[in-house]
């Protein structure tokens, strides 16, 4: 398998400059590459999704477990690179576009395991999240203020509400801490690798209107939460509604538990019902 500095070398070499601005930055460190293919947990013929391919560095990783590959690449300058590199590969299927516009959901693959880039990091973890189960696992390479996000616990300043989605409905592990020297050009800050597991079940009729509560919420962190839901929703009898889903009135966004932002949803919905 070639050395992720060899296929980095490769395309300076043929001329190719990273874009800061698509969030280009390479990996070039091999025992990185091997801490993600670990915990991956690829079999033969196993179809996983790779997000923002670049030069190849984890696809061949891929390949060489046998599995097959569907990547989404939007520069097409990297899209002729890899089409020539894996020529021969048939279990390599490349489609050339914007992740955040392509119905990935269409796609084969239960499994996403990418160095994401930088630069669509949290719009894409939200689509992520509107699929669900789709993924039964992801493995991915975030920076480390997004791992660190995912990871808060209730009531820190980094709960936010990537944090309440994610947690409402996955198991999510830190794996790895990555230097930022693993990666060409050397960006500002770590990365890390995560572990993020569907646990379901489907929230079904309550994903909106919970969606909806946690945005309003977080919209205006710095208020109380009868504030913020008047401020976003409007006129409604909050107060009664932060006291079934058992939330201090004073509470703020970052106070409230994930599952308790789907109780107030299941209540919310319940007086709708009955009205």
């Amino acid at each position: 398998m070639e050395s992720c500095k060899s296929l980095y070398n490769r395309i300076r070499a043929l001329g190719f400059t990273p874009s800061k601005k698509q969030g280009q930055n390479f990996l070039i460190d091999d025992n990185i590459r091997e801490i993600v293919l670990k915990n991956a947990y690829l079999s033969p013929r196993e179809k996983v999704l790779e997000i923002g391919p670049g030069n190849g560095a984890l696809t061949i990783g891929f390949l060489d477990k046998e599995t097959k590959v569907w990547a989404i690449e939007k520069d097409p300058w990297l899209c002729v690179f890899l089409i020539r590199l894996l020529e021969k590969e048939r279990s390599f299927h490349l489609i050339q576009g914007d992740a955040l516009r392509t119905p990935v959901e269409e796609l084969p693959p239960k499994k996403l395991v990418s160095n994401l880039p930088y630069s669509i990091t949290s719009p894409l973890l939200y689509k992520l999240w509107n699929l669900e189960d789709k993924f039964s696992l992801l493995i991915l390479m975030v920076q480390w203020e997004v791992a660190q996000r995912l990871l808060a616990p209730t009531g820190s300043k980094n709960y936010s509400l990537l944090t309440a989605l994610f947690q409402l409905t996955h198991q999510v592990e830190l794996i790895h801490r990555v230097s930022k020297a693993c990666f060409r050009p050397t960006p500002e800050v770590d990365s890390a690798i995560v572990e993020i597991r569907w646990i379901g079940p489907s929230l079904g009729d309550f994903k909106d209107i919970t969606k909806t509560l946690m945005e309003s919420g977080f919209r205006h962190r710095r208020k109380t939460m009868i504030n913020s839901l008047k401020a976003s929703l409007g006129p409604g009898d909050w107060t009664s509604l932060l006291s079934e889903a058992d939330i201090p009135p004073r509470a703020r966004a970052q106070e409230v538990m994930p599952h308790q932002w789907l109780t107030m949803a299941r209540i919310l919905k319940g007086r709708k019902t009955n009205t």
